[in-house]
């Protein structure tokens, strides 16, 4: 069979790979554009599946943050320090309800501006919420006030010298929704820590949602949540290095 002029067999082929080098191929131009497009594709792709999946994620998370703990009865309710006097409200009704027999108030030993207080010097924040809890129907004798704490871990110390005084079987911490799950852990560990097998045991409450200032639900449309969860997260970081705390513990 006749071979065709100036070419054979051998000098079509590929020396390396064997293959024909005139076989037609995409334009390196179009094959730019289909990898642009499939990338682009998969980024709208991704960011639809956020925006439809970050409500859950981001709901889910808040009520993570968020844990209370059924309970019968129990020694005392502590008020935590902060939330502009709603943990004293929670543990103020739960005295009343008879299921604490005490309320401790703990916090720093700050004064209050004169300004706000008519004049009157020293005045800190405890002594202000033990006069409220008074006119509120608590008897003085059912309250103590221990003002050395200036953070969750130190409040937490504080708890574990008085409840090791006192003899306390169950204590109640009292504090705001999106900070529970925060000062359970924290409370946990340094009472194990400090007291051993005769620590009391620990539940956690915060008054309902809905009557507190705070709501896990769509937290990120407003200011003061999403400080709190921006705020809770970060400490959660901190308590794990600097105290070994973990939200497990």
């Amino acid at each position: 069979m006749p071979q065709m002029m100036g070419h054979d067999e051998g000098s079509l082929k590929d020396p390396i790979v064997g293959r024909f080098p005139y076989t037609a191929r995409m334009p390196e131009g179009r094959s730019l554009r289909q990898r642009f497009l499939r990338g682009l594709l998969i980024l709208v792709a991704v960011i639809v599946a956020i925006r439809i999946l970050s409500p859950y994620v981001a709901n889910g998370y808040a009520n993570w943050l968020v844990v209370s703990d059924e309970f019968e009865r129990a020694d005392v309710a502590v008020a935590l320090s902060g939330a502009d006097g709603e943990r004293l409200l929670a543990a103020i009704e739960l005295y009343k309800e008879g299921k604490v027999d005490r309320i401790l108030i703990v916090g720093p030993p700050v004064p209050i501006l004169k300004v706000y207080t008519g004049g009157e010097e020293g005045l800190t924040q405890g002594e202000a919420k033990r006069r409220i809890a008074v006119r509120k129907g608590v008897r003085e004798e059912d309250i103590m006030v221990d003002l050395r704490a200036s953070s969750t871990f130190q409040e937490a110390e504080t708890v574990a010298d008085v409840a090791g005084r006192e003899g306390w079987n169950a204590v109640v911490i009292v504090t705001s929704p999106l900070h529970t799950h925060r000062a359970r852990s924290t409370f946990r560990k340094v009472l194990h820590d400090e007291l051993g097998e005769s620590k009391p045991s620990i539940f956690m409450h915060h008054l309902p949602i809905g009557r507190s200032s705070q709501d896990p639900k769509d937290w990120w449309n407003r200011e003061a949540e999403s400080i709190a969860v921006a705020t809770e997260t970060f400490k959660m970081v901190f308590y794990a290095h600097r105290y070994r705390i973990f939200p497990w513990s």
